[in-house]
């Protein structure tokens, strides 16, 4: 009897560990992941912000091909509208999976979030609008992820509202993280890149000229769906009753922090800084 009871409390000890672990794990790349994604969208409002002021638009082209055509109009505001509402979402986005904002300004939470849905919505579209107006540096097949990616971020949209407006919050939670994440292609794409070419000290799988390749395929399209498939497997992990499944997802996401940290780092240095310096 008091054998099978210390068995039962070191399971229990072992499974509330292991739930802390996947908890911190989480919340530890978060941390890094928003902290990374704040330090772009304060180069994006640098750059591009810095070049509206000093009304000289074609600096935008130095980094965006095409993103400053003249007499295109409707292109042009497209790509301001994109940049500014990026810059926007990236800086207060990541605040609705505040726990303590949550709870404390409940209000806050509402409005900000029906500005972050709004955003996507806007975000998304000027971004196909983009695709179909001036095309991507990749050609055809960065045509079609980025497509993937509006689409999947007005779907997400969607989906997080309506579970909002029928208060199945734990839903809505789901649903707006997948949002989150798919809204940080852009990002995950630069920090996927430089880290990349930080771990192999030259460009392999691609020609740095042309910018097509097979790692360049792969990484348009796993910008987003490698977030997705980890988050989904995160789902999993927290509703499994095995601690060893927490941990082994816990150990995964500590391993993609430093990843994180390494691309974020690499592509401050070698994209971003030397932009705004």
């Amino acid at each position: 009897m008091n054998s099978s009871s210390n068995t039962i409390r070191t399971r229990t000890r072992s499974y509330t560990w292991s739930n802390k672990l996947l908890s911190f794990s989480v919340q530890f790349w978060f941390i890094v992941a928003v902290t990374g994604q704040w330090i772009f969208a304060f180069y994006v409002a640098l750059f591009y912000g810095g070049a509206a002021i000093d009304n000289d638009f074609m600096r935008w082209n130095r980094v965006l091909p095409h993103g400053y055509v003249e007499g295109e109009t409707m292109g042009n505001i497209a790509v301001g509208i994109h940049l500014l509402f990026a810059v926007i979402v990236m800086v207060g986005g990541p605040l609705q999976f505040v726990p303590k904002l949550r709870t404390k300004f409940p209000v806050f939470h509402r409005w900000n979030g029906r500005f972050y849905l709004s955003a996507a919505l806007l975000i998304s579209l000027s971004g196909v609008y983009m695709v179909v107006t001036k095309g991507t540096i990749s050609g055809l097949v960065g045509d079609i992820s980025v497509s993937l990616n509006g689409i999947l971020i007005i779907w997400f949209a969607v989906m997080a509202l309506r579970r909002a407006i029928q208060r199945n919050f734990q839903s809505h939670r789901k649903w707006a993280l997948r949002l989150f994440l798919v809204m940080a292609g852009v990002w995950f794409f630069r920090i996927g890149l430089m880290f990349w070419l930080f771990v192999h000290g030259k460009p392999v799988g691609f020609d740095p000229e042309t910018f097509r390749g097979p790692f360049l395929v792969a990484l348009g399209f796993g910008q987003y769906l490698i977030p997705l498939m980890v988050l989904e497997l995160y789902f999993a992990a927290q509703k499994s009753k095995l601690g060893s499944v927490k941990t082994s997802m816990a150990a995964a996401l500590v391993l993609l922090t430093v990843i994180t940290a390494l691309g974020t780092f690499a592509a401050t240095m070698g994209l971003w800084l030397p932009r705004i310096s």
